[in-house]
């Protein structure tokens, strides 16, 4: 009896991978000729969920994951273990995507007279700090532990790629060309400059992108929950514009300077309007911009405004979706721009922390 139940529980297992290989192939198709398509997305995620489901009922859940990841990597990013199941509605979280509207609807900051005083220097070890600083406008100073994580950085919208990926739609389950590799580059220079980090390696736009921000948001409350030294929340994308765009030239020209004989991706900062502590993230974004715009000039093109959405910043008043470079950039170009905004981002920090 027991050779028997074994028997069909490794049959139900090689199904399950098999169908599991068949839908994300499916849905990677249907993504690459012709877009994302939410009610098709939606579907797919309701029938894993169904496979979890019956994996749990049998005590399957934990030999299918580990069974699947083993055997066919592709599925790894279509794991939706008990560690990242959501514990909210997602059809009433109701976030909007920082994509989803006109780009002419969005109000750019370019310009903060406010912190025309700034200063950067080095010191006799060469190393930046930041003189005359102004203090951030309706943001107090922030008080941390110091020996443990405060800076979680993660990725909504993980798949996110650069022109190595074009065939794919700008996309990639690859580590080495998607966000994790972006934000693990962001992660080691913040690291090295002396501040603590978590960095979360899930692709919450997986295997529903237009869930995005739900699991994403609940990855945030479980981390939380897990350490309140987790104050520091940042959103890594990168930025996208379609190849038909009339404004496409003179966005090209920008998503790109040369410093120091490279040429580096640059980056923007993202608020939604529709958080509660909206002034505060607009500090934050204020701020990081600031010390971009002294340290180098032009790597940072802007703070964009978006007309409607949280994008998760209503979690904490030190929230910040940060877009490096475009879809249209080089992975060197990327990496070499994410260098600096971690630099940007260690040297900011370190005036905002409380001693």
């Amino acid at each position: 009896m027991r050779k028997s139940r074994k028997a069909d529980y490794i049959i139900m297992a090689l199904i399950c991978i098999l169908i599991l290989n068949i839908g994300n192939l499916v849905v990677r198709f249907y993504n690459s000729k012709r877009g994302s398509n939410p009610s098709q997305e939606s579907r797919f995620a309701s029938f894993i969920s169904t496979i979890n489901s019956v994996a749990k009922a049998f005590k399957l859940d934990d030999f299918l994951s580990k069974t699947i990841n083993s055997l066919f990597p592709v599925a790894e990013v279509l794991n939706t273990n008990a560690d990242n199941e959501l514990d909210i509605d997602m059809e009433e979280f109701n976030e909007v995507d920082e994509n989803d509207h006109d780009s002419a609807q969005d109000i750019i900051i370019e310009r903060l007279d406010e912190y025309e005083n700034l200063i950067i220097i080095k010191d006799s070890d060469g190393v930046n700090r930041v003189e005359n600083i102004p203090e951030p406008l309706n943001l107090n100073k922030l008080k941390v532990d110091r020996n443990s994580p405060y800076i979680l950085i993660y990725h909504t919208h993980a798949t996110e790629s650069y022109s190595v990926a074009a065939k794919e739609n700008y996309r990639s389950s690859d580590r080495r060309y998607n966000m994790l590799n972006i934000g693990q580059i962001m992660s080691t220079v913040l690291e090295a400059n002396g501040h603590k980090v978590e960095h979360v390696e899930i692709y919450h736009d997986l295997p529903s992108y237009n869930q995005s921000y739900a699991r994403s948001y609940n990855t945030i409350v479980k981390k939380r929950e897990e350490s309140d030294n987790l104050k520091i929340l940042l959103d890594i994308h990168r930025d996208a514009i379609v190849e038909n765009s009339p404004n496409i030239d003179s966005v090209k020209k920008r998503s790109k300077i040369e410093i120091d004989g490279k040429e580096v991706a640059t980056f923007s900062l993202v608020v939604g309007p529709d958080s509660p502590n909206y002034d505060q993230v607009l500090s934050f974004a204020k701020y990081i911009k600031a010390v971009s715009d002294t340290l180098y000039p032009d790597l940072c093109t802007g703070i964009i405004i978006k007309p409607a959405g949280r994008y998760n910043q209503h979690v904490s008043d030190y929230s910040a979706l940060i877009e490096v470079g475009y879809n249209f950039n080089t992975l060197e170009e990327a990496t070499e721009g994410a260098k600096l905004v971690a630099e940007v981002l260690a040297l900011a920090l370190n005036s905002i922390l409380d001693e």
